[in-house]
């Protein structure tokens, strides 16, 4: 059924898309990971703001359903891995400021999990390991992958090594997206429940699937604000504040719409101001990297050419 509303994830989807284009377009040009990274997230987010307009003008089709759930969620944990390979590749971390990271992640991780786990106390249906199972599917994983990352790469130089904590935080990414799309896939759809702009808020999705969500969202969440934040207390470029508040404008608004609240309909407003202020902070910085780009081959053109000499002046 289309509301007023139905307009922004049109708007959300358009902007997704261009913005998606122009950090392909960058990524080819530099070749950095957390480039490719925020590309594939912007892909997601395009993809799951159009299931949004499909919801609002075609009504949900359950399967799609259970992709978008998953995808929704996921999402923001890509973005977080996009971040944290920025800092990972400008070196700026010792090896105890990851690890500091690291200890972060798992805190948030295990306190979500058990937090989880008992919001669901009453659904177990699709449990495996009791009543730790969300503790297991963040924490678990995570603490298992850096200790198979330490193992590996104990005899790799410094910077090599550190690389791996990206590695880490993304391959629980997609650990994590193909445990809770397993479960999406097979758990309990309430297609009366779907309304118009919540959607998110996941009223029609199985509680079991649902709890998976914050384990992702926060983790994401908490890396590419304060990868941004520690950013521009380091660069002072303002661009790094304009990322902030585009994550924290995502962050509040899938807050509220999964609390099912009555104002849940405020996910699309904040998705599309949320996307346009992570977009401009991108041009901003975009035009920088350009400018500082240019600025290398003018010096490299000059040094090429070596001093003067008699044979030149004349």
């Amino acid at each position: 059924m289309q509301t007023i509303m139905s307009i922004f994830p049109i708007i959300a989807t358009i902007v997704a898309v261009i913005f998606a284009f122009l950090l392909f377009k960058q990524w080819l040009r530099r070749k950095r990971i957390y480039q490719l990274v925020w590309f594939i997230s912007l892909v997601m987010f395009a993809v799951s703001a159009g299931f949004e307009v499909m919801s609002e003008f075609l009504g949900w089709n359950v399967e799609v359903y259970r992709i978008y759930i998953v995808l929704s969620a996921s999402l923001v944990a890509i973005m977080g891995a996009g971040a944290l390979y920025l800092i990972l590749q400008k070196n700026v971390f010792s090896t105890r400021g990851l690890l500091a990271i690291d200890v972060i992640l798992l805190g948030i991780m295990i306190f979500f999990g058990w937090t989880m786990t008992l919001s669901s106390i009453t659904d177990y249906s699709a449990m495996v390991f009791g009543a730790m199972e969300y503790t297991v599917a963040g924490a678990g994983v995570y603490a298992i992958l850096i200790v198979i990352a330490f193992l590996i790469g104990r005899g790799w130089e410094d910077k090599r090594r550190k690389m791996l904590h990206g590695h880490i935080f993304l391959a629980y990414v997609i650990i994590l997206t193909l445990w809770m799309g397993v479960y999406a896939a097979v758990a309990t759809v309430t297609p009366e429940n779907f309304v118009a702009g919540i959607a998110v808020a996941g009223q029609a999705m199985a509680q079991h699937v649902r709890n998976f969500s914050p384990l992702f969202t926060v983790t994401g969440s908490f890396l590419l604000i304060g990868v941004a934040f520690f950013s521009f207390l380091k660069t002072k470029f303002r661009f790094n504040l304009l990322i902030v508040l585009g994550g924290l404008t995502l962050a509040i608004a899938g807050a509220i719409a999964r609390s099912g609240s009555e104002f849940g309909n405020i996910l699309y407003l904040g998705e599309v101001v949320g996307v346009l202020l992570l977009y401009k902070g991108f041009v901003d910085s975009d035009k920088i990297i350009k400018a500082r780009e240019e600025h290398l081959k003018g010096k490299e053109a000059t040094s090429s050419q070596g001093p003067e000499t008699p044979e030149k002046v004349q």
